[in-house]
């Protein structure tokens, strides 16, 4: 179907309509095309790639929304 005959509200509508597992299947085939996507430029991929590898390794600590609004109102404080 070309792109042009698409109405995205329409589209839109009729996803959220779905029953959850639908939706769940059809945001995760979503994401998977984005992440075929050549669009990114080959450093962004690589830098991405990078940083989802010092996470995943521990190299990277993340941390909660709650530690995040903590630290943020000590410093307002």
């Amino acid at each position: 179907m070309p792109t042009e005959a698409l109405d995205i509200t329409g589209v839109l509508q009729s996803a959220l309509a779905m029953p959850r597992p639908e939706r769940s299947y059809l945001a995760e085939r979503l994401l998977v095309s984005l992440e075929d996507d050549d669009e990114m430029p080959p450093h962004w991929r690589e830098e991405m790639d990078a940083r989802v590898q010092r996470r995943e390794s521990g190299e990277t600590p993340s941390h909660t929304h709650e530690e995040v609004m903590a630290e943020l109102d000590a410093v307002i404080a």
